[in-house]
């Protein structure tokens, strides 16, 4: 594994979302994909923990994963640019389609949901140029396309799973504790520290550093992009806890800016 970075696109697609917030768009516009990276997978805010693909990224033991029981063989395909893999009819009770991706080349690899996965020639080779995702299983779904330029070398397995959200946990303050997933964020987020133990961190902490606190007082497209602006370069640093939201055993640091901005901190790989 290694720390999680937000390049010049995370910094756009941020800048885009806060923007979307104040504008409050139509509900009909297309949700923004997930991003992936280096086998795990990153929603909307700082490189929490999800619970989607749970299974894969080895985080079954954090309350609220996805626990992925598969249904079928998995189906393993190389191929060179865009191309789809066909699955065959899904089987009964089935609920997701499993994704493991692994990058043979450079490139940006991107699913029909617009998930994606970006591999630069450093991770080629090594455990970085793995990632897991679940796809939510559709009426009809039977194959998996890859989107990437032409030169761009990928390995996908995938197969046919149940996948199932597990509960939260709570501590004896009343706080859930675990991973984000299609429920939303429990008070404490699963994250892994610099010092790499596993933990929790607030939401309300990552709200902060990420925007969603601020974003709730922008009364204009102009007002997200000042905060923007103002945080650029700042660092934020966010205490992680174990499960009692009270024993502090490490941090999340977050470096707001550009292109040499990032996160220092983990989420569980392979």
């Amino acid at each position: 594994m290694k720390p999680l970075y937000i390049d010049d696109v995370f910094s756009d697609a941020l800048r885009a979302e806060l923007i979307e917030r104040v504008e409050k768009t139509s509900p009909t516009r297309t949700r923004r994909g997930t991003w992936l990276k280096a086998g795990i997978v990153v929603l909307a805010g700082v490189g929490v923990l999800s619970g989607v693909g749970a299974t894969a990224g080895g985080l079954v033991s954090i309350p609220g994963s996805t626990q992925i029981t598969p249904l079928a063989s998995p189906v393993t395909e190389t191929h060179t640019g865009t191309a789809t893999v066909q699955l065959g009819p899904a089987p009964e009770g089935a609920t997701g389609i499993d994704v493991q991706l692994n990058c043979l080349s450079p490139g940006r690899f991107t699913l029909e949901d617009g998930a994606n996965i970006i591999c630069s020639q450093a991770d080629v080779g090594t455990r970085q140029d793995w990632s897991g995702y679940t796809i939510p299983l559709e009426a009809g779904d039977e194959s998996i396309t890859i989107t990437t330029s032409p030169e761009a070398r990928w390995k996908l397995t995938a197969q046919y799973v149940d996948a199932k959200t597990t509960d939260w946990g709570a501590n004896a303050n009343g706080d859930t504790y675990g991973a984000e997933n299609d429920n939303g964020s429990p008070d404490l987020v699963a994250v892994i520290a610099t010092n790499g133990t596993q933990g929790y961190a607030y939401r309300t902490d990552l709200d902060d550093a990420n925007g969603t606190t601020a974003s709730k007082t922008f009364k204009s497209p102009a007002d997200a992009l000042a905060w923007q602006e103002s945080v650029k370069g700042k660092t934020f640093i966010v205490p992680v806890y174990d499960a009692t939201g009270k024993t502090v055993v490490g941090e999340f640091v977050i470096n707001a800016g550009g292109g040499a901005s990032g996160i220092s901190g983990e989420t569980p790989g392979k």
